[in-house]
């Protein structure tokens, strides 16, 4: 039988320790207010262990403590290892469509005391790992990182039931230097992973520059988009993506403007992405889950995008692959007429494709200064 006591101050009252903190009981741990975890803090939850929103309580699960400084203080050496994160969407009484209300995740500008939906969220926060975590039906964002150097999110199981949209896994703003993200598995409603220089209104925590960043390993089943990267009034720069697999809705990999400032410069450099083997999936997703991007355009996006807007020093292109088995239009690798490329390197694209089905391997129709192709 679940437990339906409120557990907050219980756990509340071990993170204000500090040092390490072990769950260990496993159970169903209830939250009504969200937990505050300090710097110098490594929390453990052993298996079995869910940490559960609960109804109506509207609020992340865990943030780090000067997550609302705006940057004038921040915190250090945090780190979270084990759980199950529970956003319980369902019960949160908000309509997925409402756009309007106070409590909305896009309705109103960023605001640490609005409910945006993030669950587990920290910013301002430098050398903080998040390791062997699962996390479940958030509202909207299942992590989010703003203004951190140094960081690790890795062996992630993301699980959720796609009722809501604008549900991304691991969204880092920028500015975010030094990080490695890998082995990162399940489905999310919109990107497994997105980096972003500066967001829309409802999600800017900070901006500023991204940088140095691995991200390895991501894997999806009919998944909405695997990687993107954003880029808007801040570059981004040194950016490896290696291993993408599966099956995707609208991109394995995407690199775009976020087209929330206007009129502000958009600059990608130092992009590798190299061994995609992902294809389109073919498979609408059906009420009751947020189906809103569900549109036909879907069907020609290509699997790996550079899409309009786009300006690019330095990009890499390898070991790009597909079995193609839906009948699509979708490129494998697709570039936007309203794209540049300083130096453009495609090194081993490939495909094939069961009979019948014949879309194109690569759609170039961007402004490449020097094209490497082999």
């Amino acid at each position: 039988m679940l437990n339906l006591i409120d557990d907050t101050s219980l756990l509340q009252q071990k993170l204000d320790q500090t040092g390490l903190v072990c769950i260990d009981e496993p159970r169903v741990y209830l939250l009504q207010r969200t937990l505050v975890i300090h710097s110098h803090t490594r929390l453990v939850a052993a298996p079995g262990v869910i940490f559960r929103a609960a109804p109506n309580s509207r609020c992340a699960l865990i943030e780090n403590e000067h997550f609302a400084s705006q940057g004038k203080e921040r915190d250090e050496d945090i780190h979270l290892e084990g759980g199950l994160w529970d956003g319980n969407c369902d019960q949160m009484g908000l309509d997925p469509l409402e756009e309007t209300a106070e409590h909305n995740r896009i309705g109103y500008a960023y605001d640490p005391a609005v409910f945006k939906g993030k669950l587990l969220r920290f910013a301002h926060v430098d050398h903080i790992s998040l390791e062997k975590l699962t996390v479940k039906d958030p509202v909207s964002y299942g992590i989010q990182i703003a203004d951190t150097h140094y960081f690790i999110v890795r062996d992630l199981l993301f699980d959720y039931n796609n009722h809501f949209g604008t549900t991304d896994g691991v969204h880092i703003n920028g500015p975010a230097a030094y990080g490695l993200i890998e082995n990162i598995m399940g489905v999310t409603n919109d990107d497994i992973v997105s980096l972003t220089t500066v967001d829309e209104a409802h999600a800017e925590v900070s901006r500023g520059t991204i940088r140095d960043i691995e991200i390895r390993n991501i894997s999806a089943e009919n998944g909405y988009s695997g990687i993107r990267l954003l880029s808007c009034g801040e570059p981004m720069l040194h950016v490896r993506i290696s291993g993408v697999y599966g099956s995707f809705r609208h991109n394995a990999v995407l690199i775009s403007q976020h087209n929330v400032h206007p009129g502000e410069p958009i600059w990608f450099d130092d992009i590798t992405v190299e061994h995609v083997h992902a294809h389109k999936s073919g498979v609408r997703l059906q009420p009751p889950c947020h189906i809103r991007w569900e549109k036909d355009a879907i069907e020609t996006l290509p699997v790996v995008w550079f899409a309009f807007g786009s300006r690019v020093g330095n990009a890499t292109l390898r070991d790009i692959y597909r079995y193609e088995d839906t009948e699509t239009d979708a490129p494998l690798v697709g570039l936007d007429p309203d794209v540049s490329v300083e130096r453009l390197v495609l090194d081993n694209i490939a495909q094939s494709c069961k009979p019948g089905v014949t879309p194109p391997l690569i759609d170039n129709r961007a402004t490449v200064r020097t094209l490497l192709q082999r």
